[in-house]
């Protein structure tokens, strides 16, 4: 029997799954997908989130499949330069940042569990929490099938199932969606004019942003992400939308290449040329505050987004998921040798103690990032009156130009987990 039952085999499980191992803590991992599934898309990689995958052994053959990167260029939707943002740095931080393809870092994720030996299970449909004690949860699945662990963690996204046996809320849409897709450099006629956006750039027009991002280690795999206005949907409709590449093909050129459009002519060609079966949607979800991230016996948890989806905007969704695996690792590694030096003693006490100093730990670095997030949010959104474009474009050019290239992201970016177990001593 696994010491930990992880539900959810996306990012954030197999994380926590290598960052367990490392603790020697055995771990099990159940997902509702096949094997055969491949998320689409690029992600963006922050030194944080860097130095998670680093500390589980990963990073090193993730650097070499995606693009690495320290400045990003922050321009108006006419491709105007307003100043440079540190986005990772060797110097600061140790870590450039990277952007890569999603798929790329699953498949090493998982590839790195089986070469440590942590089993994976596929097709499997969590129901709910069977029963619940002071020494362990059972997870029930959908076949009827149980399995016990001292705890079960839910790492199973925006639409939590585990989150329901803790506290059962719904996801907010934000209001904003991404398009993302991607073309080959060589397609592009507008790369080899001067007048191209430098690279990366992120570009803050008065009808979205449009985000141009390499995603090959060699550069020449471009990718975007356009960030639009969008109402909200069900489930089954942002399913239909995702899978609607045509309709996500004309959202893109109705808005950034029509004939009156003023974006920059690589922003146009990139929408009309990209392949539309690289095309994927994202909408920008968030979970309400939840009051706990554990239950009452604290053998349930959650993390990632099924914790605190976090919007794309700032490019911490990964990142955040990442810290919440390897800081809930030290944890469960503390409470272990906790339980072995003190077997039969007041686990249930100490047990609580420690979760709920890391919750709080978690939780206020979550609320930091939110706001990071939000104001970036707001930056991307639509500006229909001349004076809103030029208010934002003043306030990107006068944070960066009086605050330099870092912009007081310090704090984010120079996070390290272990500090954790300052924390919880």
């Amino acid at each position: 029997m696994p010491q930990v039952v992880i539900i959810g085999g996306g990012l954030a499980g197999p994380v926590l799954a290598l960052a367990l191992n490392k603790q020697e803590i055995s771990s099990a991992i159940y997902e509702l997908r096949p094997r055969t599934y491949r998320s689409g898309g690029n992600i963006a990689i922050a030194p944080n989130a860097a130095r998670v995958l680093n500390n589980i052994g990963v990073y090193g053959r993730l650097r070499t499949q995606g693009f690495n990167y320290e400045e990003i260029s922050f321009e108006n939707g006419s491709g105007n330069v307003l100043g440079k943002f540190l986005n990772g740095s060797q110097k600061q931080y140790n870590f450039a940042a990277l952007r890569i393809k999603r798929s790329i870092v699953h498949d090493e994720l998982l590839a790195a569990c089986e070469r440590r030996g942590i089993p994976v299970h596929y097709e499997r449909k969590f129901k709910g929490i069977a029963s619940e004690t002071d020494q362990g949860a059972t997870a029930l699945f959908e076949d009827g099938e149980e399995v016990t662990a001292g705890f079960v963690i839910g790492c199973d996204g925006i639409h939590s199932k585990v989150r329901n046996h803790i506290e059962a809320v719904q996801p907010v849409f934000s209001g904003l969606m991404g398009i993302m897709g991607s073309t080959m450099e060589a397609e592009l006629t507008s790369m080899h004019a001067e007048s191209h956006p430098s690279l990366p750039s992120m570009m803050f027009g008065a009808n979205g942003s449009f985000a141009i991002m390499p995603s090959s280690f060699d550069g020449k795999n471009i990718g975007y992400f356009a960030t639009i206005e969008a109402e909200d949907r069900s489930q089954e409709e942002w399913s239909e939308l995702y899978q609607n590449k045509s309709e996500l093909h004309q959202w893109l050129t109705d808005r950034f290449a029509s004939s009156a459009s003023p974006w920059p002519s690589l922003v146009q060609e990139l929408c009309e040329k990209t392949p539309q079966d690289t095309l994927t949607s994202w909408p920008f979800f968030s979970v309400p505050e939840l009051h706990n991230w554990k239950s009452t016996a604290g053998r349930v948890i959650v993390i990632g987004d099924a914790a605190h989806a976090i919007p794309p905007t700032g490019g911490q969704g990964a990142a955040m998921a990442f810290e919440d695996a390897e800081t809930l690792s030290y944890v469960l590694g503390r409470l272990s040798g906790l339980h072995l030096a003190h077997p039969g003693g007041s686990h249930k006490v100490f047990t609580g103690e420690i979760l709920e100093k890391w919750q709080r730990h978690r939780q206020d670095r979550i609320v930091k990032v939110l706001d990071f997030t939000s104001k970036n949010g707001t930056l991307r959104k639509s500006s229909p009156h001349a004076y809103e474009q030029a208010a934002k474009e003043w306030i990107i050019w006068a944070a960066l130009k009086f605050m330099g290239p870092e912009a007081g992201a310090k704090w984010l970016y120079s996070y390290n987990a272990e500090n954790v177990l300052g924390v919880i001593a």
